[in-house]
């Protein structure tokens, strides 16, 4: 067996990231030969005391003694070993995850955008404003300054297409007055004037929070993937991301309708009312529900608002706000758990977030690069 100071030694290049696969295999090897499960909360000092004393224990009494009380000896022995060698497991455990996450952190997203002229000249908007105005003047940003590369006549009567990455938001006024957020990676597609329009519409890929300005003799309408809303007087919420299973509407103040347009035989439509949330599957179902509306609005005021929510559907909304890709573990099974309850704020880096969902669910992440890996 080991002594003390090897076994400190050991520990100490364990947590520098400096050990030897070999090292690291006697290390862990403890665990999965006992495989119980009794963690504990032991410090390095406790657990490297508990070791010298089974080190004593098994390798100082006299002979005849030891078989004299072998069974009292054998069973105490065992009882440290088995605690001391899962408290082990636990400490390193921690330390190689806590580790990895604060070596390769990410920051969280932020107001960044681009726009598309109709010619198909794509510009890069600034980080600091946040959000541009479409006016009577062609389009600037939000506090008053302009748009290099842009003149109000290169944007007057055009389509143009607000966009997002991975990582990023933005906000955008239209010429009607209403008001959009945009979600990373999400696209709105819209014209610079509605002027002789029998509506406004505009096309939404991904998710975005609308304050409608009301105008019945010309409706303001969002074109998603497999249905049409329209506003009656709304603020609203869509969520239509591609790899999400359902096109999700959360009205939060007003009226609007929705009409689903992906069973051309059953074209339905279905009015809302405040906090009532409308989702469209694959075959064009409808079906509806009273929600939290601070919890759709979560990424809009900068949170990570979680309600009873499964991991894969969490990770699918950290991808796309720090813009990396998530794998996991061949043979990881989680199912719809863990299910997941609490506030995290959007403004945290990558690891703190990754570490508060370790505390609540029964996961363990890896950063290598912009990928991240969901381990048990």
């Amino acid at each position: 067996m080991m002594q003390k100071e090897e076994i400190n030694a050991l520990l100490q290049k364990k947590q520098a990231g400096n050990c030897t696969p070999e090292e690291i295999n006697f290390l862990e090897s403890w665990y999965t030969q006992w495989n119980k499960d009794l963690p504990l909360g032991l410090t390095e000092e406790e657990l490297l005391e508990d070791l010298f004393i089974i080190k004593k224990m098994t390798s100082t009494l006299p002979a005849e003694r030891k078989f004299s009380t072998l069974s009292q000896k054998l069973l105490i022995a065992a009882s440290l070993l088995v605690m001391v060698t899962v408290g082990l497991y636990y400490y390193l455990h921690s330390q190689r995850t806590d580790y990895n996450l604060a070596l390769h952190d990410i920051q969280p997203g932020s107001n960044k955008a681009t726009v598309t002229l109709a010619n198909g000249q794509k510009i890069d908007l600034k980080n600091l404003t946040g959000g541009v105005v479409v006016d009577k003047s062609g389009l600037e940003y939000n506090d008053g300054t302009d748009i290099n590369g842009i003149s109000s006549t290169e944007v007057a009567a055009q389509q143009l297409v607000l966009a997002t990455p991975k990582g990023g938001q933005y906000q955008i006024t239209l010429a009607d007055g209403t008001k959009v957020w945009l979600n990373a990676a999400s696209s709105l597609k819209f014209l610079s004037s509605f002027a002789g329009q029998k509506d406004r519409r505009v096309e939404l890929t991904g998710e975005a929070y609308f304050q409608v300005t009301h105008n019945a003799k010309q409706p303001f309408r969002v074109m998603s993937a497999g249905q049409v809303a329209e506003d009656l007087g709304t603020s609203f919420n869509i969520n239509c991301y591609a790899d999400e299973p359902l096109i999700k509407t959360t009205l939060v103040e007003g009226s609007m309708q929705i009409q689903s347009l992906k069973n051309a035989q059953n074209v339905k439509t279905v009015l809302l009312k405040p906090s009532q949330q409308v989702s469209i599957d694959a075959e064009g179902t409808i079906t509806s529900r009273l929600v939290n509306t601070e919890e759709t609005l979560g990424w809009k005021n900068d949170n990570f608002i979680f309600d009873g929510e499964d991991l894969n559907s969490a990770m699918r909304k950290i991808a796309r706000w720090y813009n990396v890709d998530v794998v996991y573990e061949p043979g990881l099974k989680i199912g719809t758990t863990p299910i997941l309850d609490g506030l995290v704020s959007r403004k945290s880096k990558l690891s703190e977030v990754l570490k508060w969902i370790e505390t609540v669910g029964d996961v363990r992440f890896k950063i290598e690069g912009r990928r991240v890996t969901v381990m048990k």
